[in-house]
């Protein structure tokens, strides 16, 4: 286990965290009772445990393209947190410019660009190993 499977980890970890929470919500009926939101979140921390632990243990045998759908996956999540972030703290033009759907396409795209960027330096002769 080094810094980049860590780093993976943490990544799997948010994103699944947010997958898995708001798929929970919205599953049993997001606004239909207060309690859904916490129950949400509950299994999207577990989730989020799970395979973040999971990924920074298993992470530095993953070679090609596994690790780059691996670093895309922990990309998105990043990202997605990173966005909201700045909607958060209040960054000027960033509630306007981000609404969910460009949110969510931000995300996606930066993830797919760092997976091409890992796909590529792999090809070239240089490790993408995760």
């Amino acid at each position: 286990m080094n810094a980049r499977t860590i780093a993976l980890g943490l990544g799997a970890a948010v994103a699944t965290f947010l997958l898995a929470g708001a798929a929970t919500i919205e599953l049993l009926g997001a606004g239909e009772a207060p309690g859904i939101g916490i129950i949400g979140v509950v299994v999207g921390v577990a989730a989020g445990l799970l395979a973040g632990g999971l990924v920074s243990v298993y992470a530095g045998r993953l070679s090609g393209i596994a690790a780059s759908a691996l670093v895309a996956y922990a990309t998105f999540g990043v990202a997605f947190i990173a966005i909201a972030g700045l909607r958060y703290v209040n960054v000027p033009y960033a509630d306007d410019t981000f609404t969910f759907p460009v949110h969510l396409g931000v995300s996606v795209v930066a993830a797919v660009v760092v997976a091409l960027l890992i796909d590529r330096a792999g090809s070239d002769g240089r490790t993408a190993t995760a």
